[in-house]
């Protein structure tokens, strides 16, 4: 079972956690200082764009149980005061949004996490998207992700510059839309 951390329960925390509880063999544990349990259950089980969870959430002598998994929960809003250790994480989702560079994520990597991924784009530590240049990755600690303009544009971008286009045009008023005389070649239409 891979064991990973999240840090910051919002949006994308959540979606991860979504994730690794559809796949089973991801044990997750969450940091998030910015909201109370209650609100952590009520935010993951109903989200607004993606829906409600398929399963169950609830609040329960400090963790959170999700779908009858008690799910360990941090409340620290600065890295150092984390005990990473004790988590066991191998990889760390940094998904406040907050702490985007080496300097600020550098204690999540002395927890020897294997891999640490920042969910946004960071200033120093390489990035990459998904279906544009996520082939060049070569195991490294620390990676980020495109900007959400980057991961909307670049795609049309790509496609500008490959040179791939196709046209699907409505018949015209010229063209019949069946085979029949013409008065031309057969194959005319």
């Amino acid at each position: 079972m891979v064991k990973a951390i999240v840090n910051g329960f919002g949006c994308t925390g959540h979606l991860v956690t979504r994730v690794a509880f559809n796949y089973g063999k991801v044990s997750i544990t969450i940091d998030d200082c910015f909201t109370d349990y209650n609100y952590k259950v009520y935010t993951f089980w109903c989200d607004s764009t993606h829906g409600k969870f398929n399963g169950t959430v609830q609040s329960e002598k400090g963790k959170l149980v999700i779908s009858g998994k008690p799910t360990s929960i941090f409340q620290e809003q600065y890295p150092a005061n984390i005990k990473w250790g004790a988590a066991g994480a191998e990889y760390v989702l940094e998904s406040t949004g907050v702490l985007t560079t080496l300097e600020k994520t550098g204690p999540r990597m002395k927890c020897r996490a294997k891999r640490l991924i920042i969910s946004v784009p960071s200033a120093d530590s390489p990035m990459f998207m998904m279906g544009m240049n996520h082939k060049k990755y070569n195991s490294l600690k620390m990676v980020s992700n495109a900007s959400c303009t980057t991961t909307c544009l670049a795609p049309l971008a790509n496609v500008t510059v490959d040179g791939l286009m196709t046209t699907v045009h409505t018949v015209t008023a010229i063209q019949k839309t069946t085979d029949g005389l013409t008065g031309k070649l057969y194959s005319d239409g």
